[in-house]
């Protein structure tokens, strides 16, 4: 056995020690209060009557009136229904306190609660004492009178000898009076009850003394008694404000409730009754609050303590919260007589929480009792409370309400909850000072890493413009425009940089500004060149309304065009259609500019941390990423260090206004203006942006807005079709670079419904999508694709910056067939692309077969009942065999043509097919068969080959002639404004909806043919939607689909 160190031993006895005294000091405090405020004495009570001749009222005592008092059952002894009957039956002496039950007989003689009685008690002093004296009645139910001397002096509730007149109430009252002249003071207590099962009549003390002295002990009683009650209610309070305001520790909250129920059970419950003093509820409510308050106060005190922890009662504890909770809930619809029924529950659900509770504090102090030394405390408060109570008890002593243990027990839990509330604040404290030096390293990376980056960066750049200053006359259009994408790409990012490199500048003190006279027109022009290509691909257009004429500012030339990049940036980056203007005015000498934008605008709570660094709108609501949120922070004190002020106001959905000013230059602001580049920051060499950085968006460029649609690069069937969007042009442009044209049929887009809108203009390979889109995001995309095609018909290559789990699988839930991480990879991206189409191409083979197959498909007894038929036609009909063996030759010379199988065909070739089919069926099957034909003009019309036959025969087969009586068939095309709808339809046997679920699924067990299934596919295939089949057994089947017009 290991033992503990001995200066853990010597720790332990010392805690001990303190327990000790703790537990004396506690005992003192009781005998002290005891000597303070003697007991009231009981004297005895004989027949009904006291003799107090000899007692001094002066003496401040207070006498308790228990003993044999005169019982009269079912008698008035005074009031309006006084019986004189007094005399005629010899009254019974009962004990008081206690019920009548067994002195009042009730119906069969048998003991019972309800009915009415009188008390009579004789009390003899002396007569040259001159004294007013006080009675007090604490308790009679649950309705009584007090009469002294023949006067009703005071009452509570009516008492009645019928309950139709009775009304209950059972509130503590008191009355002063006088004794008579002979000394003799006659007391008499009416009461009634109909309502309480439990022991009626005077359950407590009557206390009786000088006027002064019981007025004084009432008087500490009620103040003691409120004390405790404020003193819970002051736990309950700010407990729940520390829940609500703090850390949400549950515990809080039930402590907050334990002290709430202890209180109401104080003022409901105890001796005054507070609570009735000032609202009174009524009886029965009184009873069920109280009640309840018991039993929630249960659970509260084990919530408060770890009780989970304990062995085998964590299984238990479920049922033992159904019970408590159910019982409290039905306590509030019970009447007062059914709430006693329910009392040995309470009183068992009491115990376990008691015993439970003890246990887990007793097991919490063995682990760690220096830690757990309050709740030690605690325990030892309530113990010695109720110890102590048994003692008064037992030992008849009645004492003034002592509420002091109880108020330790709970200053002690409440102790706990402030120690622990301080520890984490102090925990707080000491983390956010480790935060901030954390933050403060992160800041001091990102510039030196801003640093080291700037260097090579500059180097690219100058090279790249070198190469495109010297090689642009033998350069492809599409190299310069690669080439002028790095150099605006190039740019955007120094001036992140520049930001990244202020955090430290701007914290550490104000940076250097080199004031001179500069002009706003020409920065704000150049910044937009620099942003002209994120814009026009959103569909946005950048205003610039200041004129050229508009007053110098004395500014910072680098940081302003630093300041304008920024807002205009993010003005682009949340605005995805309309426009974006910049104004500017002059005022009081300063200079005005005003950015304003359409997007999507910032609610109350974005404002609010609007220029904090760091800070950016969550991507998740506004499907918006990248970014550091340093360009409005870096903006606003850059702003300020101009000695200006930066505004914004907003609302979701309608745009956003900043608005920023600096001071105007003087009156020689031109002659102090400075030659070099308005728009050259330190550091940087700039060129405007040439309209051939977006050579490759030049007819996007001529359109309006609302009329743009997907750049496509190449076009050419013999390659893997490639539909990409991204709201990003570098993105795109990195991705065409990638997939070159002579390898690719690549279509660019730039959002979820330009996808959407060209889905079905051809056939494609792949969707690659961006997720983070604004609008609509990539994961949307994703459903709508899968909504019209399946896995296998059109993939789905996902691009996302996150790689978390999380992000994957949403993803692959929306119905994303495989995903790449930005920055791309080529080689990942070109593998990735490569395994998808093949997947697209093997299935397109398969159907291509399969249609093959169906064409060459000859069903062997066709050609023996054709065959049979001509011969039967050979001896009665020449001209009518001539005419079927013409039909047949051309039947098989199209089923056994093999070119264009996998494209379309022109309708009259595929009707030309079925006429031919359908004269030798109707030749077989004569009356049997029967076919009307409704067919709209659609000569330009095209479908895919061997798509409306193989319907016609499967509702002749498997529709018609399963019937003895045959059937009709309609075939059907009725062209539309931009579709014709072609429907086969017959009046055959039908479908069950169970053979109608499973005949398009090439999984289906039971599955005969692919004729419908390859046809449905290709459909899908060539305008995104397949067969639509509706069918009713015994009545028939319709089989629809759409094809669009002006296919090629």
């Amino acid at each position: 056995m290991v033992k503990d160190p001995p200066s853990y031993q010597i720790r332990k006895s010392h805690i001990l020690l303190w327990i000790g005294l703790f537990i004396i000091v506690l005992s003192s405090m009781r005998i002290l209060w005891m000597d303070w405020f003697p007991d009231q004495r009981q004297v005895p009570i004989k027949n009904g009557q006291l003799d107090l001749r000899d007692w001094k009222a002066e003496d401040g005592g207070i006498l308790l009136l228990d003993g044999e008092w005169e019982f009269y059952p079912s008698q008035w002894l005074q009031g309006s229904s006084r019986q004189h009957a007094t005399g005629e039956l010899e009254p019974r002496l009962i004990s008081v306190p206690g019920g009548w039950n067994e002195a009042l007989p009730g119906e069969g003689e048998k003991p019972t609660p309800y009915g009415f009685a009188s008390y009579r008690l004789r009390i003899l002093v002396d007569p040259e004492e001159a004294t007013n004296y006080n009675i007090r009645v604490p308790s009679v139910r649950t309705s009584s009178e007090l009469y002294v001397n023949g006067r009703l002096l005071a009452k509570s509730g009516q008492v009645a000898d019928v309950k139709e007149e009775y009304t209950a109430k059972n509130l503590p009252y008191s009355t002063s009076f006088a004794a008579d002249d002979n000394g003799v003071i006659e007391l008499v207590i009416q009461a009634a009850n109909y309502v309480d099962s439990r022991n009626s009549g005077i359950v407590r003390s009557v206390t009786f003394g000088s006027e002064e002295a019981l007025a004084r002990a009432m008087k500490l009683s009620v103040s003691m008694q409120t004390l405790g009650a404020v003193i819970f209610l002051m736990h309950s309070v700010y407990a729940l404000i520390l829940f609500l305001l703090g850390n949400r520790e549950k515990r809080l909250l039930y402590f907050s409730l334990l002290a709430l129920c202890i209180t109401i059970s104080n003022v409901f419950s105890n001796d005054e009754k507070l609570f009735h003093q000032l609202f009174y509820i009524g009886s029965d409510w009184d009873f069920r609050l109280s009640n309840m308050a018991f039993i929630i106060g249960c659970y509260a005190l084990l919530e408060c303590t770890n009780h989970r922890e304990l062995p085998y009662w964590s299984r238990m504890y479920p049922v033992y919260t159904a019970i408590n909770l159910g019982t409290a809930g039905i306590t509030m619809f019970l009447a007062p007589h059914q709430v006693i029924m329910l009392f040995p529950i309470y009183f068992l659900l009491a115990a376990v929480a008691v015993v439970i509770t003890i246990m887990a504090i007793f097991k919490r102090v063995i682990q760690d009792i220096k830690h757990h030394l309050l709740l030690l405390c605690s325990m030892l408060v309530l113990v010695h409370h109720l110890l102590w109570s048994l003692f008064w008890r037992e030992s008849g002593l009645s004492m003034i309400h002592y509420p002091v243990d109880l108020v330790i027990s709970m200053g002690c839990l409440a102790s706990i909850w402030f120690k622990g509330y301080f520890n984490m604040h102090a925990n707080t404290r000491e983390l956010a000072a480790t935060l901030q030096r954390v933050n403060d390293h992160k800041d001091q990376f990102l510039a030196n890493t801003s640093h080291e980056f700037k260097n090579p960066l500059h180097s690219m750049l100058n090279m790249s413009q070198s190469v495109l200053k010297r090689e642009r006359p033998s350069l492809q259009n599409r190299s310069i425009k690669e080439l002028e994408t790095i150099l605006a790409v190039g740019r955007q990012l120094t001036l992140i940089l520049n930001d990244l490199i202020d955090v430290m500048s701007l914290r550490e003190g104000n940076p250097r500004l080199q004031k001179k006279t500069i002009s706003i027109q020409p920065i704000v022009t150049g910044v937009i060149d620099m942003l002209q290509l994120n814009a026009e691909v959103k569909s946005v257009a950048i205003l610039n309304q200041i004129p050229e004429d508009f007053p110098s500012v004395m500014a910072d030339e680098s940081r302003v065009i630093q300041i304008v990049f920024n807002l205009l940036h993010n003005a682009v980056k949340y605005t995805n259609e309309g426009n974006i203007t910049i104004q500017a005015f002059a005022d009081s000498g300063r200079a005005y500019i005003v950015i304003a934008d359409t997007g999507i605008g910032m609610d109350e709570d974005m404002l609010k941390r609007l220029f904090l660094p760091y800070e950016q709108a969550s991507a998740s609501e506004t499907m918006i990423e990248g970014g550091f949120g340093l360009g409005l922070s870096i903006s606003k004190q850059l702003i300020e260090l101009h000695q200006g002020t930066l505004e914004v106001s907003s609302a979701p959905g309608e745009g956003s206004t900043f608005t920023f000013s600096l001071e105007l230059a003087g009156m020689n602001a031109e002659e102090e203006q400075s030659g070099s580049n308005p728009f050259e920051p330190v550091g940087l060499r700039w060129t405007p942006i040439q309209e051939t950085a977006v050579a490759g968006l030049e007819e996007v460029e001529r359109m309006p807005p609302a009329a743009k649609q997907p750049v496509v690069i190449e076009n050419s069937r013999d390659r893997p079709r490639l539909l990409i969007v991204d709201d990003d042009p570098v993105n795109l442009q990195v991705l065409e670079a990638i997939l070159p044209p002579d390898e690719y049929d690549v279509t660019m887009a730039t959002s979820g419904k330009e996808v959407l809108a060209v889905l079905d203009a051809q056939e494609w390979d792949l969707v690659i999508s961006d997720i983070m889109m604004p609008q609509m995001s990539g994961y949307e995309l994703t459903r709508r694709i899968r909504e019209r095609f399946t896995l296998t018909e059109l993939p789905v290559l996902l691009l996302t910056a996150r790689s978390q789990p999380k992000d994957i699988q949403s993803g692959f839930l929306a119905g994303a067939n495989d995903y790449v991480t930005k920055p791309v990879e080529a080689i990942e991206i070109r593998s990735r692309i490569e395994a998808l189409t093949t997947i697209k191409q093997t299935v397109r083979e398969q159907l291509r077969l399969e249609a093959a197959w169906l064409q060459a498909q000859i069903q062997p007894h066709f050609l023996f009942n054709a065959l049979s038929a001509v011969t039967a036609l050979s001896d009665v009909n020449l001209d009518k065999m001539r005419t079927l063996l013409d039909e047949f030759s051309h039947f098989l010379r199209y089923k056994f043509r093999f070119q264009n199988t996998d494209g379309l065909v022109p309708i009259e070739e595929e009707l030309s097919l079925i006429r031919s089919y359908v004269y030798i069926e109707s030749v077989r099957f004569e009356d049997r068969l029967q076919v009307v034909w409704e067919l709209d003009d659609c000569e330009e019309l095209k479908v895919p080959f061997l798509s409306i036959q193989p319907l016609v025969e499967n509702a002749i087969r498997h529709g018609i002639m399963k019937r003895t009586r045959g059937g009709k068939i309609h075939i059907r095309i009725a062209v539309r404004t931009t579709h014709a709808e072609i429907t086969v339809q017959d009046d055959g046997v039908g479908m069950s909806e169970a053979k109608l679920q499973q005949i398009l699924d090439r999984k289906a067990e039971k599955r005969s043919g692919v004729g419908l299934i390859n046809t449905d596919q290709r459909l899908k295939r060539h305008f995104g939607a397949g067969l639509r089949i509706q069918s009713v057994l015994g009545k028939g089947t319709e089989v629809t689909f759409h094809v669009r017009l002006g296919m090629k």
